[in-house]
């Protein structure tokens, strides 16, 4: 799901999401072109293209992405859950939030299982060896 996000608030369209409110409606259409669950399902059946996997994950995404836009939306004053609106820079903060979270989750986890270090290290020395090789070639 943090995928379809990223393509959304760091690719070209981030401009254009920017500061934005829209309806949980038209956020619904919004979702349906841009993950077109009735294609997915075609190429998975009828053609054979996609695998379960890539298949379900789609859906999933879309789910998922339903459920955030859902829980960051201002609730409409007559309760109308379509009028409810959906302020794009919250979600982008949220998925920021996301993004973070599982950073810190990874790095934490790689310490206390004692391979960090060791992570670092090799990083470093394959960088040194990376830049001693442009300096050869320079030369």
């Amino acid at each position: 799901m943090l995928t379809t996000f990223k393509r959304i608030f760091h690719g070209s369209k981030k401009m254009y999401y920017k500061g934005r409110t829209i309806t949980l409606g038209e956020l619904m259409e919004l979702h349906g072109k841009y993950f077109v669950l009735i294609d997915n399902l075609h190429d998975l059946v009828c053609r054979g293209s996609k695998d379960y996997r890539e298949a379900l994950k789609n859906v999933q995404d879309y789910n998922m992405s339903k459920i955030l836009s859902s829980k960051c939306a201002i609730p409409d004053k007559n309760g109308d859950f379509k009028m409810g609106k959906c302020e794009m820079d919250i979600i982008s903060n949220v998925q920021q939030d996301v993004e973070l979270y599982n950073y810190v989750d990874i790095i934490l986890r790689k310490h206390w299982m004692g391979t960090l270090e060791e992570e670092m290290r090799l990083k470093s020395f394959m960088k040194k060896g990376q830049e001693g090789q442009e300096e050869e070639e320079v030369d």
